[in-house]
């Protein structure tokens, strides 16, 4: 059976309110986030880059390896089914830092 994502798209929530929702994801060396689903629009600012393997916890050999910069700022549309995320581990030699800002409505929609 294959692995269900998680709602939780960072380590940390750190903030929400009815537009949008903060998350810190902060990996040391070695540490993992689990395989996630992304249900809105978002945006990630990356604080301290890292090398990250978004690896498929299903199938080991179904892996890609990103390196992320400091001050990276990346913009993602999320379609109505969701954009699913493979196992996030840090395969680098230090910490990897960024937040996650999801996007949950615009401001002139009812």
């Amino acid at each position: 059976m294959a692995t269900q994502p998680t709602e939780q798209v960072g380590t940390r929530l750190m903030f929400e309110n009815e537009r949008v929702r903060v998350w810190v994801l902060s990996l040391a060396p070695g540490e993992s986030l689990a395989k996630h689903i992304h249900r809105n629009d978002y945006f990630f600012i990356v604080e301290s880059g890292g090398l990250i393997r978004f690896a498929n916890p299903d199938d080991e050999s179904d892996y890609q390896d990103v390196q992320f910069e400091d001050d990276q700022v990346t913009f993602r549309d999320v379609g109505p089914a969701g954009k699913v995320d493979n196992r996030l581990t840090n395969i680098g030699t230090k910490r990897h830092r960024n937040y996650v800002i999801e996007l949950k409505r615009s401001a002139d929609s009812g």
